[in-house]
């Protein structure tokens, strides 16, 4: 039975006429096949009817379990689903190309367009699935991956994941990373690969991994991703092969050398000097090679062997030497060069740094060892903190040696939304932190930076919950990374009261940013550790916010009554609050409303008792109370404690507790059939959640405004709404926010009501719309605006 329907479906190619033939081959109508797939019914009949013709992932797989179809049937259903992949007929455009984090280089790309033709080709070519640029570091693999990625765009009309994997240690945390990429939100190392599949499916996407050969162990994780998604194509930039079936190796050679006895043109001509003379003319334009001075610079190139990364570092010193002088400071230098059986271009970049290292004076060099501590870049502020904590360098001195360090390209310069940051190149950072291992000085530097996060983290935390959240928000998103190698490194070394503190510290930040999956990884780590009970508290309250926000309310129930024992233990009242008010929540969301009553009584005097470290808590109990009153049938009563605790937020500034107020309020409202002044309060809200970035917030608001919608008889944004709600979710992998409690029995008349005045088909068309809606595109048609052309 099973071979007729797979012949079936060959000989009618189509995902429609394949999901028909398997269906009537197991017997089954499209109300038992929606049934078994908890999918509707109208959804199925789309399917087959073929006005939805690429079905996201995860709905063939329930498909498929509903079946029981076998593997090679499985495979068929994946393979009928269209090519995303744009005409090549056509023109194109790679700007138009979804592009996550692909970075934009300050300086131009020279003398690799041969280079750049080739990968490109090579990435367009659909027999190529794995691809991996190598070479000797400072080579510029990095520099050639972007270039090429840009040039081969175009070919990828579902996306560039850039996934930088320098920062990591470990080969297990490799799928993770990616999947905090591709899926738009953290994922636990042990979902990882599912949701990495389960997110790209059949897209076209092209995935860059740049610097793995640190974490080779995972190269086979990366060659089942692409065996498991027939539309991935990877691009790796690596100091060895991946050695996996299927990789394609391109070795990245260095730049051609000008000839020794050339002339300034000759030499300008060359590659490797094109990129020397680039950079020097960018410190002194009005640069001119005489013949000896073009001598000079083809000896430097050749001595410097090609490598793009030496050649910069040499040019920065162009400001303070002519080329003779700088090539006889190289030659003293690379004479003195270390072990003779490591490859020349090792020797050679090695001899570059060194020879850098040894212009800078001793203030620089303790610098340039500090940073190397850092991750993900870092702020004046952040290295005078560090340096000062350490002791390795007075905060007087961080400017000017951060400035020299800026001049020599050991420290790279970036404006990122107002605010100046700094980074080392990676080549540049390892050397550093060989050079701080060497001096016995990484204990000190790592427990300064370790400390300095820390108070910023502390710092921080209070401003979530008033008028500067977003403002805080943003500064935490630069110190992200940081803040993380900081809580990884208290974590590794034992140190469960820093890691306590951190987590407990960054839980809102987390919760607002949508990394709840990272959240609750980090915390699980920490409190394996040993803690004071006021830190244990904090912690295990943290952990279950994180695991509240992720859906798992039997662990976020057992983390809140583990940080009450803790709290009563400390007599930390504020904790108490949160914890009492926890459990509550996880009554409210499991329908114990009479538990969730009870819960929320008992933790307002506590709050009020926490002065102002209660206020938040109690603002939000408050609101939590009107939930239950109003679930109870006292609308009148809800508005009373809803009002009460949107008073508190609104004095204070605080946007989230604010549009949870409001959630509640429109909630009341459309049972009260009061449209406009639900419209009123989701609007403001929807507006609020767009400032935070609150994705899992929005979804909310979008669905409850369908409703509003629907009794207004604009039918139309019904459909629309509701599947951008299911679109936001889909792309965050959670519901979230179990506090709420939406009236079911309104959503399904609006939903049922749009349906019949639109028909089957234009209802699921307009769903299958509001799903593709960016969260930007889905507010502004929540406000009034019209789906984008």
């Amino acid at each position: 039975m099973r071979g007729g329907a797979g012949t079936e479906a060959a000989e009618q190619p189509t995902f429609a006429a394949r999901l028909r033939a398997l269906r009537e081959a197991a017997s089954l109508s499209q109300e038992e096949l929606a049934r078994r797939a908890h999918l509707t019914t109208h959804a199925i009949s789309a399917l087959e009817r073929g006005t939805r013709t690429r079905p996201y992932p995860h709905t063939i797989r329930a498909i498929a379990d509903a079946l029981d179809a076998s593997d090679a049937d499985r495979a068929a259903l994946v393979a009928a689903v269209p090519s995303r992949r744009r005409d090549t007929t056509r023109p194109t455009d790679a700007a138009t190309t979804q592009s996550r984090g692909l970075p934009r280089p300050a300086t131009p790309l020279v003398a690799r367009e041969a280079e750049v033709a080739a990968v490109a080709a090579l990435l367009r070519d659909p027999q190529q699935r794995i691809v991996t640029l190598t070479g000797p570091g400072g080579v510029g693999k990095t520099r050639l991956t972007i270039a090429a990625t840009e040039a081969a765009a175009a070919a990828f009309p579902d996306g560039v994941v850039f996934v930088e994997l320098a920062p990591l240690v470990d080969p297990t945390l490799v799928l993770p990373t990616i999947a905090d990429c591709v899926a738009s939100g953290p994922a636990d190392p042990g979902d990882a690969r599912a949701v990495v599949v389960e997110s790209i499916g059949t897209s076209t996407v092209l995935l860059v991994l740049d610097n793995v050969e640190h974490l080779l162990p995972a190269a086979s994780d990366v060659a089942r991703l692409v065996e498991a998604c027939p539309g991935l194509t990877v691009l790796a930039s690596s100091r060895a092969a991946l050695r996996v079936r299927g990789e394609t190796e391109f070795a990245v050679p260095p730049l051609p050398l000008p000839p020794a006895d050339g002339d300034a043109r000759a030499v300008g001509e060359s590659p490797a000097g094109a990129l020397f003379l680039d950079r020097a003319r960018r410190l002194v334009p009005d640069l001119d090679l005489t013949p000896d001075d073009a001598a000079a610079v083809a000896e430097i190139c050749t001595r410097l062997a090609g490598i793009p990364l030496a050649l910069e570092l040499a040019a920065a010193h162009v400001r303070l030497l002519e080329p003779r002088t700088l090539l006889a400071r190289l030659d003293d230098v690379v004479a003195g060069d270390g072990a003779r059986d490591l490859p020349a271009r090792q020797r050679t970049m090695r001899a570059a740094l060194d020879w850098s290292h040894g212009l800078l004076s001793e203030p620089e060099r303790t610098l340039l060892r500090l940073l190397s501590v850092f991750s993900g870049g870092f702020t004046l502020e952040d290295v005078e903190s560090v340096a000062e904590r350490s002791g390795l360098l007075p905060r007087s001195r961080v400017l000017p040696a951060l400035g020299a360090l800026v001049e020599q390209s050991l420290v790279v310069s970036t404006t990122d939304h107002g605010v100046r940051r700094h980074r080392m190149l990676e080549p540049v950072t390892q050397y550093a932190g060989a050079l701080l291992a060497a001096a016995g000085e990484s204990d000190l530097a790592g427990t300064a930076h370790t400390g300095h996060f820390l108070a910023l983290a502390e710092e921080a935390a209070p401003h979530y919950e008033r008028a500067q959240q977003i403002e805080w928000l943003a500064r935490i998103d630069g110190a992200h990374a940081n803040l993380a190698a900081a809580l990884e490194r208290a974590v590794a070394s034992g140190d469960g009261e820093t890691a306590g503190r951190l987590g407990w510290s960054l839980w809102l930040y987390w919760w607002l940013r949508g990394h709840v999956r990272h959240g609750r990884r980090q915390m699980e780590s920490v409190l394996r550790h040993e803690m004071s009970d006021e830190v244990r508290a904090r912690a295990e309250l943290s952990l279950a916010t994180m695991a509240f926000a992720g859906d798992d309310v039997v662990a976020a129930r057992t983390s809140w009554e583990r940080a009450r024992a803790s709290a009563e233990r400390s007599g930390d009242t504020s904790a108490l609050a949160k914890a009492v008010s926890g459990i509550g929540l996880a009554a409210l969301s499991t329908g114990d409303v009479a538990r969730a009553r009870e819960q929320f009584e008992a933790a307002l005097p506590l709050a009020a008792a926490s002065g102002a470290d209660g206020e938040w808590v109690g603002t939000l109990t408050h609101v939590w109370l009107g939930t239950v009153a109003l679930l109870e049938g006292d609308p009148d009563s809800a508005v009373q404690h809803i009002e009460t605790g949107l008073v508190s937020a609104r004095r204070r500034g605080d946007r989230l507790s604010t549009y949870i107020a409001l959630y509640n309020l429109s909630q009341v409202a459309a049972s009260r059939g009061e449209g406009p002044v639900a419209r009123r309060h989701l609007e403001e809200g929807l507006r609020l959640s767009m400032e935070t970035r609150d994705l899992a917030n929005l979804a909310h608001f979008l669905e409850v405004l369908a409703v509003v919608e629907g009794s207004e008889r604009a039918h139309d944004r019904v459909p629309v709404l509701l599947g951008a709600a299911q679109g936001i979710r889909e792309m965050i992998g959670t519901v979230g926010y179990g506090y709420y409690r939406p009236d079911q029995e309104l959503a399904q008349r609006a939903e049922g009501e749009a349906r019949e005045r639109l028909g089957d088909d234009t209802f699921d068309d307009a769903l299958d719309a509001g799903r593709t809606l960016e969260a930007g595109q889905a507010v502004a048609f929540a406000l009034g605006g019209s789906l984008p052309c």
